[in-house]
């Protein structure tokens, strides 16, 4: 009986000892149940890995999210880890609601990054998220009108430039649009290697030769009419792509999906190639990230489960069930699952094209960390009201980007 009361005594002490050692993180993701399965399997091998580390997760829908957030930061029991968006990541950032992450993170794990993404969240020389997982673009054409306008449908257009080339001779030989942009003006220019802003926020840097080209490239493709005239950007790009009006959609990869379940017969005519190039070679591409907020309880472990979640090897398998490409160097164009499943299928090859297009890049939304998301929200409306209408005619490309620049310039100088 002695010997007996010996053991349980000791049970209970290890038990208890076992106990006060393992550490709960508690995990937040957006909108991610339908990938309940792949979620799981990441926390059932990184806790064998960690027996000490207990991965608590909750998804949380879109538009609760930021909400739900803020009251847990505010009641002072937040998650240890989050997902979100990078404007997200800037402003909660920017709010001294995450915690740096870089005394948890040396610089051979930072290596296995994209560094355009990984600096996107980099903040006066601090980091404060892990890239996760990217949704970039590509570009969608059809093949039968390339060859109905005599054009090689092996040989798509890969820059800007090539892009207004190709759409004259199919508007000439089919009477039908060549492309549809999908005009959003801090975009354009980024794409085109115009800084928007000085180094220091306080300067608008918009009326450059490469915005001016840019413009005029615009105007002259909406009075050839390469472009439809309602300007109606991704909404109406995809109902005329659907219905065989436009040859050439830049658009996010998910749109393949998107015609394939709704147009079959346009998507079995279709094929993908890397989003076109402008001057400053950028390709737009947001990013989810992952962070902590800055009273979490546990930040050294949700930054070890952060980047176990972000690795290149859990990222492609995500990447397998979800369309979108990975922010690690190491991507799509290394596994065979991919390179034998584009040859047969076309989301597929939309995803490999995207990743290895990933070298140029970038998050459009970055530049808010260095102005702020209030003054970066009205940054961009001020652009496009000058932007979209001189592309109409309503103003001449240099009257457009001289009130546009003027007017930004008192936006960056204001306590706005």
């Amino acid at each position: 009986m002695k010997k007996f009361f010996v053991v349980l005594v000791c049970l209970i002490i290890g038990s208890l000892v076992l106990s006060a050692k393992s550490v709960n993180v508690e995990f937040w993701t957006l909108s991610l149940s339908t990938f309940s399965d792949y979620i799981n399997s990441v926390i059932d091998t990184f806790e064998a890995a960690n027996p000490d580390i207990k991965i608590n997760w909750v998804d949380v829908p879109y538009d609760a999210f930021q909400q739900k957030l803020i009251a847990s930061i505010a009641s002072g029991n937040p998650p240890d880890l989050v997902n979100m968006n990078t404007p997200w990541a800037i402003d909660f950032a920017a709010q001294d609601a995450l915690s740096p992450i870089d005394e948890f993170v040396n610089e051979v794990e930072k290596y296995v990054y994209l560094p355009n993404y990984w600096e996107a969240t980099v903040i006066d020389g601090k980091s404060y998220a892990i890239p996760w997982y990217l949704s970039p673009q590509i570009m969608l054409y059809n093949k039968q009108i390339f060859e109905e306008a005599g054009l090689d449908p092996n040989v798509p257009p890969k820059t800007w430039d090539e892009i207004i080339e190709y759409s004259r001779i199919i508007k000439e030989k089919t009477g039908l649009y060549g492309y549809q942009p999908n005009i959003v003006a801090h975009i354009d220019l980024q794409e085109e290697g115009v800084p928007l802003i000085s180094a220091d926020g306080k300067k608008a840097i918009v009326n450059t030769p490469e915005a001016m080209s840019k413009l005029k490239q615009h105007q002259l493709a909406f009075k050839e009419a390469l472009m439809p005239q309602d300007l109606g950007g991704y909404q109406a790009g995809t109902q005329k792509y659907a219905g065989g009006r436009i040859a050439m959609f830049p658009v996010g990869i998910t749109m393949v999906k998107h015609v394939q379940i709704n147009s079959p017969s346009i998507f079995e005519v279709s094929d993908v190639t890397s989003f076109p190039l402008g001057k400053g070679k950028k390709i737009p591409a947001g990013a989810m990230n992952v962070a902590v907020p800055y009273n979490a309880k546990n930040k050294a472990e949700a930054v070890k489960f952060g980047l176990w979640l972000t690795s290149p090897y859990w990222q492609v398998e995500f990447a397998k069930i979800a369309t979108v490409v990975p922010s690690t160097k190491i991507s799509l164009e290394e596994d065979p699952w991919f390179l034998e499943r584009a040859e047969r299928d076309l989301n597929v090859k939309a995803q490999l094209v995207a990743s290895e297009s990933m070298i140029y890049g970038f998050d459009q939304d970055a530049i808010g960390k260095i102005i702020g998301p209030a003054k970066y929200s009205e940054f961009r409306r001020i652009l496009d009201d000058y932007w979209i209408p001189a592309i109409k005619g309503d103003y001449t490309a240099e009257e457009a980007l001289s009130l546009a620049e003027e007017e930004l310039d008192d936006l960056l100088s204001s306590e706005f």
